[in-house]
């Protein structure tokens, strides 16, 4: 619907076939010289990055929810404890619970 026309990049060839892209000769030789063990290796190194990238991101966002988790719980836990205080000054029975609670400090 909202969808804008781009032109692609590049333009058909104008017998309609695929574009051919052409690598220079030091890509040739270093395709050439790739056997299955080491396209193993290979392969294996880009998993253990993959995984690891995953972990890092994972680990990043349990750290940054545990710490969001603390300061929320720390800014309510302030803001009760100031609500508290402020029934405990105005009610006799409260100020006596309190009292009990903290042992008889204010």
């Amino acid at each position: 619907m909202n969808a804008a026309h781009h032109p692609p990049r590049h333009p058909p060839d104008p017998d309609g076939r695929a574009r051919t892209i052409r690598f220079p000769p030091f890509w040739h030789a270093y395709v050439a010289r790739q056997t299955e063990p080491r396209l193993a290796i290979l392969d294996a190194l880009v998993d253990a990055h993959l995984e690891r990238r995953v972990l890092r991101r994972y680990l990043r966002r349990l750290k940054h929810a545990t710490l969001f988790a603390f300061v929320t719980a720390a800014a309510a836990a302030h803001w009760f404890s100031d609500q508290i205080a402020w029934l405990v000054e105005r009610m006799p029975a409260l100020r006596a619970f309190w009292t009990l609670i903290t042992g008889g400090s204010r």
